[in-house]
């Protein structure tokens, strides 16, 4: 067991080491040790954390959440208002909102769960605030809505900064690799051209994760760093925008500067609004739902019309069998065939098997064998 104080400690060591070591060709190998020991204390310190119980108790409903991050008096209580009608406690100053409050947003029929979080602060990675709590709920969402004072637009790298070392990837992939491990015959590597670690990264990476045998397969580039994500396996990858608010107190050009600036440094999308004068929550809106890479599919009955008022909504990739799933999973074992017009299908009416994927408007009718 890590004790959560010596744990720390020995962290901050390891990282001021890191933060010492100049980076070279020589330096490598040593760094990738480094990071690989404050990423094996992290995830013992978490396991004790979650055993200790101390996320708040969220139940997930709708067809995606997403959380409302930002620092004390950032305005995420106005813009769950303005988004789900849910009036929470609003106020002037810090610290309003003390437990997470849940909306429920309807756009474009589908249905999203927000979820107005207490405000991070600096130092959230270590437990100031509260925020180990707050953390054990971001890791669930689907898309994390980072509100941004525009007045105080630093906030968000330090926010992103607190995610990072809390294991929490933004708008990145899970590292395309395989591990597999055995008892015997050293350590194996597998890549076919791809920009990996050198061999004694690797090596020393898995050596620090008690891993000595196995097959190390690379299916596409990986970083030092995303090799050690995988290998300690407590990383989540989540996608993430930027409500850039409160800008009916700022000047347009600045508005429109920051908007570019914020895009360019994180790669996320940045929508300015005005929680408070709600403008451009309708452009919000729109970007969040293009966030989460819902679609909707439309059923016709074999000899009916389709029903557009309630579309299903899936997942982007969903095939024919996640549609019958979605309408009851005991019908998956009876699907014949199915019947696709729309984006995905190649002319209307097409006969498609369980295994196709359906795209976002395509109106489906699916066969049975009763």
């Amino acid at each position: 067991m890590v004790d959560k104080s010596s744990g720390q400690k020995k962290i901050d060591e390891l990282q001021e080491q890191y933060s010492k070591t100049k980076y070279n060709k020589a330096t490598n190998k040593y760094l990738g040790i480094l990071r690989a020991k404050i990423a094996t204390i992290k995830k013992a310190m978490e396991g004790q954390t979650r055993r200790a119980g101390t996320g708040y108790s969220v139940r997930k409903s709708g067809n995606a959440t997403v959380v409302l991050v930002g620092f004390p008096n950032a305005g995420k209580s106005s813009l769950l208002r303005v988004l789900t009608g849910v009036d929470s406690k609003v106020a002037d100053y810090a610290f309003t909102t003390l437990d997470v409050i849940p909306g429920m947003l309807e756009y474009s029929g589908a249905k999203i769960q927000i979820l107005d979080l207490p405000g991070l602060i600096q130092g959230a990675h270590v437990g100031k605030g509260g925020s180990l709590k707050i953390i054990s709920v971001i890791r669930i969402a689907d898309l994390i809505l980072f509100v941004i004072d525009i007045n105080a637009h630093g906030q968000l790298y330090q926010l992103m900064d607190e995610l990072n070392m809390l294991n929490i990837r933004l708008n990145q992939k899970r590292p395309d690799m395989r591990l597999e491990k055995s008892f015997v015959g050293g350590l194996n590597i597998e890549n076919s051209g791809h920009r990996i670690p050198n061999k004694d990264v690797i090596q020393s990476v898995l050596n620090e994760f008690k891993i000595f045998n196995g097959k190390v397969i690379f299916y596409g580039d990986t970083t030092d760093q995303q090799l050690i994500d995988f290998v300690a396996d407590n990383c989540v990858y989540i996608r993430g925008a930027v409500a850039l608010n409160k800008i009916d107190t700022a000047d347009p050009k600045r508005v429109e500067s920051l908007k570019r600036e914020i895009e360019a440094k994180t790669g996320m999308r940045v929508i300015p609004i005005s929680a408070k004068m709600t403008e451009n929550i309708d452009s919000l809106k729109g970007t969040v739902f293009g966030g989460l890479d819902l679609i909707r599919v439309f059923l016709k009955p074999k000899d009916g019309n389709p029903d557009f008022g309630n579309p299903l909504v899936l997942e982007k990739g969903a095939s024919i069998i996640d549609v019958v799933r979605k309408i009851n999973t005991k019908l998956v074992k009876s699907i014949k065939y199915a019947y696709v017009s729309g984006p995905s299908a190649k002319f209307s009416n097409q006969r498609v098997g369980e295994d196709h994927k359906v795209m976002d408007g395509d109106v489906v009718t699916v066969i049975f064998d009763f």
